[in-house]
């Protein structure tokens, strides 16, 4: 079901890798790679996805709610955008790769993502 926002996703940033739809649970929903897939994905998606579980925790502080954050770790640049307050969508670029546009296609797809997990 959300293949084709991925793939879209994939094919419209310059640079890409791969998009991952994930569960805050570090369980992937669906995956779209630009070639072969990338083992450390997983691992930096579980990794993205815990980290941004402690930021939600931050709230408690009033320091405002996290939905997005990017690192860049070696040659790979990972963005990753909160969805239905329980997924992620994360972004696999090269670290050259235009961030802004990234941001704006995860933005662009959050609506349809978000109304198919309700």
């Amino acid at each position: 079901m959300f293949k084709q926002k991925l793939t879209r996703v994939v094919n419209n940033v310059e640079g890409s890798i791969g998009c991952l739809l994930i569960g805050f649970d570090g369980i992937p929903i669906d995956t779209v790679y630009r070639g072969e897939e990338l083992p450390q994905m997983s691992a930096i998606a579980v990794e993205l996805s815990n980290l941004l579980d402690k930021f939600r925790r931050l709230e408690v502080y009033d320091v405002g709610e996290v939905n997005e954050l990017s690192i860049t770790a070696g040659s790979i640049t990972a963005l990753a955008k909160v969805v239905a307050d329980e997924y992620l969508l994360i972004l696999a670029m090269t670290s050259e790769s235009d961030v802004n546009r990234g941001q704006t296609m995860l933005r662009l797809i959050c609506p349809f993502v978000e109304e198919h997990m309700l």
